[in-house]
């Protein structure tokens, strides 16, 4: 079994984005561990993502908050690719490639 914190924290290192999971009032503080090998695929929406990867804690978890890379929570459903994107253009900047000089 594994803690909210512990969860929160595989999902961040497995998928690429933050979350944030709002449990049960009274609820046990045990989870299920967040067990994928791989990262879900870039064309999936979030509201896929949540149906698939989630299931396991549908009855534990009351909600759940999805992080933009700038710590803003997203607004409505988005493909994982664009939100994974939003991480690199908060560090990094533009996602265009530069141009390297010939």
């Amino acid at each position: 079994m594994a803690t909210k914190a512990q969860v929160e924290s595989a999902i961040l290192a497995r998928e690429g984005f933050r979350v944030e999971l709002e449990l049960f009032d009274g609820k046990r503080s045990a989870l299920p561990p967040y067990d994928y090998p791989v990262m879900a695929p870039q064309r999936w929406k979030v509201s896929d993502w949540k149906n698939a990867r989630l299931d396991a804690y549908r009855l534990l978890v009351k909600g759940i908050t999805i992080y933009r890379g700038d710590g803003k929570s997203i607004p409505r459903d988005m493909q994982l690719g664009n939100l994974r994107d939003t991480y690199y253009e908060a560090t990094y900047g533009s996602l265009q490639p530069t141009e390297s000089a010939s």
